[in-house]
């Protein structure tokens, strides 16, 4: 059973004890309701409340109705009991329209009560009568307004909460999109820019053995970097690095091929692996820059670290062409260096192009 339904019944109750106790009409001394007027009224009064949760507006004229009838021999006081329910019914369960309806039938009725009491009975019967309505009318509205509020309070709160879901959903997956993307571009462009430029190179050379072999090892390190990048995305977490110092070889080789030789002072034993893992992406992206745009010229890795600090410089020969506006190499090296709480700056000095990072531990 329906709190609504239990209203109703606990109104009937009442209005039978009423009945009983002989406080069935607001003035006992004129009661000219019959026995079966008395039970019709009640009847009426409850099969009206318990449409009101359904049909709130047809409750409310039924019940209007009935107060009409109850008019000449009443009015009782039961019926205004329900009078108050159904106003608050159609308050809280109504339209807008409906709302504003009850709430000026509300007001009507209880300055037109307190007025027809004022003539009848004098300013004290005014008083009561305003008050009566105010209690049996005009709280039933406002306790019904206040539950709108809080109901509309709940719906805003509840609409704000699943529109920030779905902002952060899509603003996880929009970083998801871009790590995917940096893992991409870092495992497979570096190594596939290298095969073009060693294919190139191979097929020039009087002796293409040992760039063909750098082609094949890059070939196969951009393969194995492939497996285990697809190997950690099917995993549960992400907290599994699976590229490490050595990772570098092949980029190191494709290098040296086209006349590019590569020295590296330093290494990454000690370091965190994620922290390795940052260093490694960042050289990778450096050499191959270094292999595609500036081949033949010397590339130097310089890698120590002072304290809590890392600190990596990677220089190469510029031949003065500015860097790709379109490309994410340099982009994503800025992002990896801030990742791990580290700066990165990219530019040319002198006639060296100069990628600086400064990485704590």
């Amino acid at each position: 059973m329906t709190a609504a339904n239990l209203m109703a019944v606990g109104t009937l109750v009442v209005g039978l004890l009423m009945w009983a106790a002989g406080s069935f009409v607001f003035f006992t001394d004129v009661d000219r309701y019959p026995w079966y007027g008395k039970l019709g009224i009640l009847s009426a009064a409850f099969v009206v409340q318990l449409s009101a949760q359904r049909r709130p507006a047809v409750a409310l004229g039924a019940m209007g109705l009935l107060v009409a009838l109850d008019a000449y021999a009443g009015p009782s006081l039961p019926l205004w009991i329900a009078v108050s329910d159904v106003m608050y019914i159609g308050v809280v369960r109504g339209s807008d329209r409906l709302r504003r309806v009850v709430i000026v039938l509300g007001v009507i009725a209880t300055v037109a009560g307190a007025v027809a009491g004022v003539i009848a009975g004098g300013a004290r019967a005014g008083v009561l009568t305003g008050l009566i309505g105010v209690a049996l009318l005009l709280s039933p509205i406002g306790y019904g307004l206040s539950v709108v509020a809080t109901r509309r309070a709940a719906d805003a709160q509840k609409s704000a909460a699943v529109a920030q879901a779905q902002a952060e959903r899509s603003a996880a997956l929009a970083d998801e999109r871009r790590r995917l993307s940096r893992e991409l571009h870092d495992t497979v462009a570096g190594h596939v820019s290298a095969i073009a430029i060693l294919s190139e190179a191979a097929r020039d050379a009087d002796e293409p053995g040992p760039v063909v072999e750098s082609i094949r090892g890059n070939s196969l390190a951009a393969l194995r970097e492939l497996r285990a990048m697809i190997d950690l995305l099917a995993a549960d977490g992400d907290d599994i690095t699976t590229v490490r110092w050595s990772s570098l070889d092949p980029l190191i080789a494709a290098a040296d091929a086209v006349g590019s030789t590569v020295t590296v002072n330093g290494d990454t034993a000690g370091m965190p692996r994620r922290l390795e893992a940052v260093v490694t992406r960042i050289v990778g992206e450096a050499l191959a820059n270094a292999t595609k745009h500036a081949p033949g010229h010397p590339v130097a890795v310089e890698l120590s670290g002072t304290g809590d600090t890392v600190h990596l410089t990677v220089r190469n020969g510029w031949t003065g062409a500015e860097p790709s506006t379109t490309g994410q190499g340099l982009a994503n090296m800025q992002i990896r260096a801030e990742s791990v709480g580290g700066h990165l700056d990219a530019r040319p000095v002198g006639q060296e192009w100069v990628v600086n990072a400064e990485l704590p531990r």
